[in-house]
């Protein structure tokens, strides 16, 4: 028997459902579920109707979940922090290198080198503008974290981007820890240089197996979310991996792919 989640409140929607999968409709407080012993393209369903539909895992256990890591930029916050930081000058050539990074085309290393050697020069009281006038959570984003705070998940953001965002977002949302790159800044002015390891995709798998060590986790227990192709190592290790409005290589390679609702749609599968 498969259960698929809809991740929507229209009865007229989830009954047109579970009648074309030849189902048992079953509400819920925020969405529907349909039992069915018949199985489904999930792809083809979700752009037929314009809406999420996933399936409920048999195999992982969603009451053990313990820790959550989720990306930052366009996934825990709308911004490409980076292209944000750009000025109009060279703003169209980094969201460039960002969107190949993110589809897979470019090595994800030595595009961010690139993109922080363009941004040489900058003031670093961009990074506070920036941060204090344009970032903004994702949809859902404030629901979710309070929902895995109130069943005592441990929760870390893991970045690509500038640790200067990363650890004041952690800050602002009371998550338990954080890492991303680092960036020289000299006199008040970003030097172009990086400092130390870029946070690619190894490296947020292994901060993944730091976190369970040192929560004493296993890797089942872990909820990871992201957008590009940069998350693929992490998404590969955990126990439940998410797309959120991401790239086609990582929904392709993900248990969860949400392309319509916000990231409280994760509730639904607890």
């Amino acid at each position: 028997m498969n259960t698929f989640i809809l991740h929507s409140q229209s009865l007229t929607l989830a009954q047109r459902l579970a009648t074309e999968l030849q189902g048992e409709l079953e509400e819920r407080q925020s969405h529907f579920r349909i039992h069915t012993i018949l199985s489904a393209d999930l792809e083809q369903l979700r752009e037929l109707y314009g809406v999420d539909i996933n399936l409920l895992s048999k195999t992982f256990n969603y009451s053990e979940v313990a820790l959550m890591v989720s990306d930052m930029d366009s996934t825990l916050i709308i911004n490409e922090t980076i292209n944000e930081i750009a000025s109009p000058d060279i703003a169209s050539k980094v969201s460039s290198i960002t969107e190949q990074a993110m589809h897979g085309n470019l090595d994800f290393t030595s595009s961010f080198k690139s993109k922080i050697s363009l941004l040489k020069g900058t003031k670093s009281e961009t990074l506070e503008q920036v941060y204090n006038e344009q970032l903004n959570l994702s949809k859902g984003a404030l629901e979710l974290i309070n929902f895995f705070k109130q069943i005592d998940v441990k929760m870390a953001v893991i970045s690509g981007g500038l640790s200067y965002f990363a650890e004041r977002l952690k800050d602002q949302l009371g998550l338990d820890s954080y890492r991303a790159s680092n960036i020289e800044i000299v006199d008040n002015c970003l030097t172009g240089n990086v400092i130390g390891k870029v946070i690619d995709a190894d490296a947020k798998a292994q901060y993944i197996h730091e976190l369970c060590a040192q929560y004493g986790l296993e890797k089942n227990q872990v909820v990871a979310i992201g957008d590009g192709a940069n998350d693929l190592e992490m998404m590969k290790i955990a126990g439940l991996s998410v797309a959120y409005r991401a790239k086609p290589l990582l929904q392709k390679n993900c248990d969860v792919v949400i392309n319509y609702g916000g990231l409280d749609a994760i509730i639904d599968f607890f």
